[in-house]
């Protein structure tokens, strides 16, 4: 958070009318505000650290580390600069014909280039969830609509599994628990690649499907929901687990699998004591195999709590991704008659739900639609609440 000791000073001077135009490339006129917020304020502190006026040594400290956390958002800033210096130069040779193509070329370079140090300014001044970065755990479960719910939590899990071959992520299933349509009550499975979390937190919620049911006979369009879980895995420096605290268990798995069923303790529980958090799985032959994915997930739940304690923002966000699970609490909607999905987080539809559901361009572009959305709202929160 030592970023955010850079915000009060110039956010306060971005009006909420200029925040509210933030959308997917910031505003200028934000920026700029930036820029000039950061400008002075920097100046002020270099003032201050040359004359060696401090009313204390503490005060001396935190001028001299102000100083040198705005030494990244300085570099920034005067290379913006210089490329709208070279971009209002090139202005005046639009009118030469002969240098007309090159210089809309050069036009086009300097634009682009500006968007970026945009860009990175603001990610800079308001950082980045530090999770993002992270792989995930994936978790889908039927919720109101009985068996229909089961099997729509099976595509679900299945349009993930294949967004993870879109994104060349590892794909690893931890458990599943089905009933006898082949329907998912519950399955997790583990993501494996840079930023899977940073792209999954945003199918976190309650999915709403609206289609005739095979089990309708009489071509009634029904509604039913699975919850959507994604969880940041963490690595082992975020959680650190002792033998004490965890309680493992071992028992003969259950259901389709052949003869190793009910012949050997090849399943495993475990238990993390001083919370409570039990984690069951069962799907390899192998014991080791079992108690690695559980332990995947444990680390996963303990590293959520872990995150909602250092930030009361996230607290109990496993429970608020998903709510009751109601058919009103829902994010998205997929209605299979019309072969369309609505996000209603974005208000957003797209037609062909089929395609949608296979896991790759249309899903994805909802994705970076979300996180642009998640991203302005970020940055919009901040500027709140440094005005207020």
């Amino acid at each position: 958070r030592s970023n955010m000791s850079i915000l009060p000073t110039f956010l306060r001077r971005v009006s909420a009318t200029r925040a509210l135009v933030l959308r997917r490339r910031h505003s200028d006129a934000v920026v700029k505000s930036m820029v000039r917020g950061v400008t002075e304020q920097h100046k002020e502190l270099l003032q201050k650290a040359n004359s060696m006026d401090f009313e204390s040594e503490v005060e001396q400290v935190k001028v001299f580390k102000q100083l040198a956390e705005y030494e990244l958002a300085s570099r920034v800033i005067a290379e913006l600069q210089q490329t709208e210096k070279e971009l209002e130069e090139l202005a005046l040779l639009r009118g030469e014909n002969e240098l007309h193509s090159l210089v809309k070329e050069d036009e086009e370079k300097c634009l682009r280039k500006i968007n970026s140090l945009q860009n990175h300014l603001v990610d800079i001044l308001v950082p980045r969830d530090k999770a993002d970065s992270n792989s995930a755990v994936l978790e889908v479960m039927a919720a109101v609509g009985g068996k229909e719910a089961s099997l729509f939590a099976s595509e679900l899990f299945e349009m993930y599994q294949r967004y993870a071959v879109f994104m060349r992520w590892k794909f690893d299933v931890l458990s599943t628990s089905k009933n006898d349509l082949g329907g998912l009550r519950h399955a997790s499975a583990s993501l494996e690649g840079q930023g899977a979390f940073g792209f999954m937190k945003h199918e976190a919620g309650v999915h709403r499907v609206q289609r005739v049911p095979v089990t309708e006979s009489l071509g009634r369009v029904h509604t039913s929901t699975s919850a959507v879980v994604v969880l940041p895995q963490p690595s082992e420096v975020d959680i650190s687990l002792s033998a004490s605290d965890l309680r493992i268990e071992t028992f003969k798995a259950s259901g389709a699998g052949g003869q190793h069923v009910n012949t050997t303790d090849s399943a495993v529980r475990i238990t993390h004591l001083p919370t409570g958090f039990s984690v069951a799985v069962q799907e390899e032959r192998s014991q080791h195999k079992n108690r690695t994915k559980a332990m995947t997930v444990l680390r996963a739940r303990l590293y959520e709590v872990k995150r909602s304690e250092l930030d009361l923002e996230r607290s109990k966000q496993r429970k608020g991704q998903i709510g009751t699970a109601n058919r009103s609490e829902k994010i998205r909607t997929y209605n299979f008659p019309q072969s369309r999905v609505t996000d209603h987080r974005i208000g957003r539809n797209v037609h062909g739900v089929e395609e949608f559901m296979g896991g790759s361009t249309l899903l994805h572009s909802i994705i970076v639609d979300l996180q642009h959305k998640d991203r302005t709202e970020t940055i919009l929160r901040h500027v709140s609440n440094q005005m207020t």
